[in-house]
């Protein structure tokens, strides 16, 4: 409808590109790892990521910021995703939930996320440069990822290569909070996903003491 549209919502009405591939890397994984397993994705714009997986079983928190949560809401139901429409416990499912790494108090809601045990925190196209070139956002998106992710937890970022600084501070906060940083080669990834344009991150082992961003 024409009152949902990019000029209203902004980016997060969008399916940007690395959300398809993001989507198309999962979806080549086997499908047994989403049964039951538990997922936040962050920033999720229209939800493809989160729609998928609910529907090859996973429990999805579909996550962005207020403003988004209309048109998230809308998908999940139109894609019978939604905890009301969930027929049975062995089902998956979608809710969606405001969060806005940076905003006063989302610490709260990013512990309230992890209170149980996170499989897998999934994220596409979070990073970016505002006007003034630089990546005000990823401290705390980083910060995010590293509050929501245990022992065991899958942390997958990518994003599209739109500036060599979104990778340089991405990479530079992703160390400060995690002991592995790993770009997933091109050549490793299923072939609609081996492309030079859209980089794919795995982050593992959160750092004991790791430095936090300032309050904003």
């Amino acid at each position: 409808p024409k009152k949902i549209n990019a000029t209203r919502i902004g980016v997060g009405a969008v399916c940007w590109e690395g959300e398809l591939f993001l989507a198309t890397y999962l979806a080549s994984l086997p499908a047994y790892r989403y049964i039951g397993a538990r997922v936040v994705e962050l920033g999720a714009g229209p939800g493809l990521v989160g729609i998928m997986l609910a529907k090859m079983g996973a429990k999805v928190h579909v996550t962005d910021i207020a403003k988004v949560l209309p048109i998230v809401e809308g998908n999940l139901t139109s894609n019978g995703v939604s905890l009301a429409q969930r027929r049975g416990a062995a089902e998956g499912y979608a809710v969606a939930e405001e969060l806005e790494w940076g905003a006063p108090g989302y610490e709260a809601a990013v512990a309230r996320l992890a209170s149980d045990p996170v499989d897998w925190v999934v994220a596409a196209d979070c990073c970016y440069i505002d006007q003034e070139g630089t990546s005000p956002s990823t401290p705390h998106f980083v910060n995010t990822c590293a509050l929501l992710c245990g022992p065991t937890t899958r942390c997958l970022v990518c994003f599209e290569l739109r500036s060599s600084e979104v990778q340089r501070v991405f990479v530079e906060e992703s160390k400060k909070a995690f002991a592995k940083v790993e770009r997933l080669p091109p050549h490793s990834l299923p072939k609609p996903c081996q492309v030079e344009h859209i980089l794919l991150y795995e982050l593992s082992g959160v750092l004991a003491g790791r430095p936090r961003p300032p309050p904003v």
